[in-house]
This record gives C-alpha cells, structure tokens and sequence, in this order.
C-alpha cells in the first residue's frame, strides 16, 4: 500500500466503532501524541473520542511518512477545527507514529 492508502485506510477507519480494528492499525509501540499529551493506552484514547467526522482536505505522502489537513467536527469544544495528522508507517503499513495537532496558519 502507499502512504496514502494508507492513510485513506486510517480515516476511513477512524469512523468506524469497532476500537479493535482501529488499535490493530498501529504497531504495537506507536507513539501517539494529540493536543500535546502523549496517549499511551490506545483503546482508551479511543473510546474517549467523541464521535466525529473527518473532512480530508489534502495528503501528503512520502517514503513511510505522510501529513494529511483534516477539517474534523463533532460533539466537542471548538468544533469545526482543522487539523494536521503527521503519519509514520513500519514496513508492514502499521502506523508507528501519529501526531495531531491544529493546523499551522498559512
């Protein structure tokens, strides 16, 4: 798969309620870091999200990186809010590294 199979994968994913299928995604030590605070227990993080949709604007693949711009809106403080998702993928097409944070002003 390329990167952005990969991260089409991961959205499409997201929406989904199954927890197991999204947690099996990552590689078994991913660091997983939104709004600032590093999520060591995957399911958790999971099930505390409320439920939301993704609006991806754009993906920018590369070699086992990738950045995708999200507009993601839901039942939460501030919503509507762009987001930026930075990807890291293993050999395997697990997801190794992910980093959400808002969206630099261009």
């Amino acid at each position: 798969m390329t990167t952005t199979e990969l991260v089409e994968r991961y959205f499409a994913t997201a929406v989904d309620d199954d927890v197991e299928r999204y947690v099996a995604l990552f590689a078994d030590d991913a660091v997983v870091v939104d709004d600032g605070g590093r999520r060591d227990d995957l399911r958790a993080w999971r099930r505390d999200v409320p439920a939301v949709t993704y609006d991806v604007e754009a993906i920018e693949p590369g070699e086992g990186v990738a950045h995708a711009d999200a507009v993601v809106a839901g039942d939460f403080p501030g919503s509507p809010v762009r987001l930026d998702f930075a990807f890291a993928f293993d050999a395997d097409g697990r997801i190794t590294a992910l980093t959400i944070r808002p969206r630099a002003a261009t």
